[in-house]
């Protein structure tokens, strides 16, 4: 797996060839541009695509020859969980909610609901704002612990599992996590039901599941209920059937 401490060497091994090259061949000292280029390449990848773990490790699959998990970001909603509680009710199905802190506050008996149902609750950050990849580690925790608070007030526990806000992760992050003790869990298989919610393109798209998988939904999605209603179906279809996250992994899911 690719991750920051290999690019670190690979690039630590280009600047001594330069290095040897300008010595012994006199070729121009411009060539050690590429390796900062590489790294800022790297750096922006790895930051966006969390299935990478480039800075650390996240739990983006499980282990299984037959089940999935289903995960929900950026609720509670007070129009969409609701019904989203209820499709999965219907299909015996256990999903993960990763909630956002104000919002949890704004609907605490949404999140305690979907607890109630079985559902793990996980946290989401407090504010989740477009600016949260660049939070110090001191305040992601302030902001993460925040979140943490705002749910045990609800629920008389505290998440273990976190999802980054839009995936993002960096090494303040790791700081963050490792301090605050918590799991990371990123996704395997994004349905993008925040780009196009078309039921019939998202089918195509999530016909892509596999066993093992970790599915991102978002429960602020207008008709996402159906869209999931769908896929439940069509995975059982393919024999795929759905794992609470703390059982497949084998973690207490709350502290």
């Amino acid at each position: 797996m690719l991750k920051l401490k290999y690019i670190l060497l690979l690039v630590t091994i280009i600047i001594l060839i330069i290095t040897g090259l300008v010595i012994s061949l006199d070729i121009s000292p411009a060539w050690y541009i590429l390796p900062g280029l590489i790294i800022m390449f790297f750096t922006i990848l790895g930051s966006f695509r969390i299935d990478m773990s480039f800075y650390f490790d996240v739990i983006c699959k499980i282990k299984s020859d037959d089940r999935i998990i289903l995960t929900f970001d950026d609720g509670p909603d007070k129009i969409i969980t609701p019904k989203l509680l209820e499709v999965l009710k219907k299909n015996n199905v256990k999903a993960a909610f990763f909630v956002i802190g104000w919002k949890t506050e704004m609907y605490p008996e949404l999140v305690k609901k979907a607890y109630d149902d079985g559902h793990i609750i996980g946290n989401h950050s407090y504010c989740h704002k477009n600016s949260y990849g660049f939070y110090t580690s001191g305040k992601l925790v302030a902001d993460i612990e925040k979140s943490g608070e705002t749910i045990k007030k609800i629920l008389g526990v505290k998440p273990v599992f976190f999802r980054p806000p839009f995936g993002v992760t960096n090494p303040n992050m790791e700081s963050a996590l490792k301090k605050l003790k918590l799991i990371p869990v990123g996704w395997s298989l994004r349905s993008l039901d925040t780009v196009n919610n078309h039921r019939e393109k998202l089918a195509e798209k999530l016909s892509k599941v596999k066993p093992g998988d970790i599915v991102l939904f978002h429960d602020r999605v207008e008709g996402i209920d159906l869209i999931v209603d769908d896929f439940i179906k069509a995975a059982r279809l393919k024999k795929i059937e759905f794992a609470g996250l703390d059982e497949a992994l084998k973690t207490k899911a709350y502290v």
